[in-house]
Order: structure tokens, then sequence, then C-alpha cells
């Protein structure tokens, strides 16, 4: 076994955190190189002391490390908002700039409502090539290319919720500032928000991953039919060998309306996390350590 160093971030606030700690548990359970290093980095949206120190105690006993990330709210003081999707949702637009000088070159962007049953170094160590980034096509279907009338040689559109980002490449294409100026010039095209404007600019500049690496409610749930019979026995091994779930839709699994039978799977690794042990804190203090330009990283 060799020693890896994986960076995943995602983001949260008080009231997600229990769900991005079971997320992260999730994957360092599922993990089979007892060598591999984790940095995990949370963008802190109000996530109070007492749920930070939660979070830190959940993974003590494990080969990982945790950072908080404050995103500068000024960039995103315009954007198209909605209930389902606040202001925050626009933050991982501007994970890579948080990573510029600090030497990592790849990281892997997770919504928090996501749960790994796999070991996810499979998808850490896809070769990206000339891509910026890998993704999942989202399973809506919603033609949003078309409706955005983007010039595109390929009408695929990604699902936002994961993606495997090639971070130099994303800053040498400046690609946070590309994407913000569309956000702020075309509001009115923005139904699905963030995800439309990284789908406006990154149109042909992503790497389509298996269904089973965002296995979304949609697909999960048999929702929909895939239009081609391709991407259906995609979706159907995806359905048979899921390797991250994505609880995508309105009702989550730590709700009681929940019922289907992916429940098990956040709940065998939510009873794993120190929300529910509800444990004397044994992790150090939360401190500041850096500033970089559209936020700073928490300790």
């Amino acid at each position: 076994m060799t020693h890896e160093r994986i960076t995943i971030v995602s983001s949260s606030n008080a009231a997600f955190a229990p769900h991005v700690s079971a997320l992260f548990v999730s994957i360092l359970e599922n993990c089979s190189n007892k060598q591999a290093f984790f940095d995990f980095y949370v963008i802190d949206d109000n996530i109070d002391y007492k749920s930070k120190q939660l979070m830190l105690d959940t993974l003590v006993d494990y080969q990982a490390s945790l950072h908080f990330l404050n995103i500068n709210k000024k960039y995103f003081k315009n954007v198209v908002e909605s209930d389902r999707i606040p202001q925050t949702a626009y933050f991982r637009i501007a994970i890579p700039e948080l990573f510029r000088g600090k030497g990592v070159d790849k990281l892997l962007y997770l919504d928090c409502d996501m749960i790994a049953v796999t070991d996810i170094r499979e998808l850490w160590e896809t070769d990206l090539g000339k891509y910026t980034l890998g993704a999942v096509e989202d399973a809506g279907f919603h033609n949003r290319l078309e409706l955005m009338d983007i010039d595109a040689d390929s009408k695929l559109y990604f699902n936002s919720g994961l993606m495997l980002i090639n971070v130099k490449k994303w800053l040498d294409e400046d690609v946070t500032k590309r994407v913000l100026s569309y956000i702020q010039n075309n509001p009115e095209k923005l139904k699905f928000h963030d995800q439309d404007a990284l789908n406006a600019v990154l149109h042909d500049e992503w790497l389509p991953l298996h269904p089973q690496w965002n296995a979304q409610s949609y697909i999960m749930k048999k929702e929909v039919e895939h239009p081609n019979p391709k991407g259906e026995k995609l979706f159907e091994e995806a359905r048979q060998e899921p390797c991250i779930i994505h609880f995508s839709g309105h009702v989550k699994p730590w709700s009681d309306e929940f019922t289907f039978p992916t429940k098990r799977h956040y709940q065998r690794y939510a009873r794993k996390t120190a929300f529910a042990q509800k444990p004397i804190y044994k992790s150090n203090a939360v401190t500041y350590v850096s500033t970089p330009r559209y936020g700073r990283v928490v300790r």
C-alpha cells in the first residue's frame, strides 16, 4: 500500500453538520488503503463552535484532518437565489481559488447530502487528461444548454453535486471569474443557478463519469428513464452497484418521511459520528491559519 493524500471539499451550515460528518465517515470507513490520508475541507456557512468540535471529534481516530473554509461573500452578493438554492450554493465556484499556491493539484467536491458505499480511490485516481473536471450527467434531463442558448458540441449537462476538479487547469483558465461573470450577465437564464452557470462556462470541458459516482435520487428511485438505451444501462448499473449515493431529492434520509431502502446507508454512518455518540470533546480548538483572496481557511 502506498501513502496517498486525498483532498475532499464539501459545504455545510450548522443544521447539515451531522450529515456532512456522516459523509466523511462513509468515505473513511470504505477506504481499503489504511495508509491513505484524507484532508477534509468544509465551506463554513455559520457553523457554531459546538458543531465544529463534534465534526472534529468524529474524525479524531481516522487518518484525516478537517479544515473550515470561509468564503468572501462579496463575490456573490447579487446572485439569483431561491428557497431551495440559497447564496451558499454558489460558494463551490470559488473553491479552487482557496487552494491557489497550496500545492493541491486535484480536489473532489461533494455535496453534503451524499454517502459513499465503496472505496472512492478509484474515482480519485481518474485521469482527467485535458478536462477541467469530471462529473456525472444530471439525471433531470433539463435541456439546459439549449435553453440557455449555449453553442456546444455536446448537449450533456452535469450535476454539480460531485466534481473532481483539476485545480491547476481551473486556476490557469480563470474559471471562477468566468463563471461569476456569466452569473452577473445572465441572471434570467439561471433556473438551476450555480449549476447552470458552471455548465454554461465548462460545456465540452468536463469528463463524463459513470453515474455510480453520483447516484442521484432520480436514478436510485427509478423516477426517470434515460432517453437512450446506453444511458439507461448505466443507470441500471448505478442502481445495482452505487458507489456514492446522492440524496438529491427534497426529502432527506435523516427525515422520518424518507422511507426508501437507501436510508440504511445513511443511518449506518450517521451512527458512527460524534453527533450520535455525544462524546467529551477530544480535538483541539478551531484556529485561523490563512487568508487567501476568496476567503480563508480555518483549521
